[in-house]
């Protein structure tokens, strides 16, 4: 038979009513922000690389796309 008793439980440590840095709020963070463009910009090359197959038509798309989304329409 197998022992299930509880009694090798580790105490919790007590409540802490200071937020941590994950539990706030997070900011809004407009698209003109540099990190945002860098970020859609790499997103994009990462694409072209994991898709070399990929037709004009849709690295176009993408392109379009990316550009939509930094000028924030």
């Amino acid at each position: 038979m197998t022992d299930l008793s509880m009694g090798d439980e580790v105490p919790r440590p007590e409540f802490d009513p200071i937020p941590h840095a994950y539990d706030r709020k997070a900011r809004n963070i407009p698209l003109t922000e540099p990190t945002i463009t860098q970020s859609l910009r790499l997103l994009a090359r990462t694409w072209a690389v994991l898709n070399p197959n990929a037709t004009i038509e849709e690295r176009q798309l993408l392109a379009a796309l990316i550009a939509t989304e930094i000028a924030g329409r």
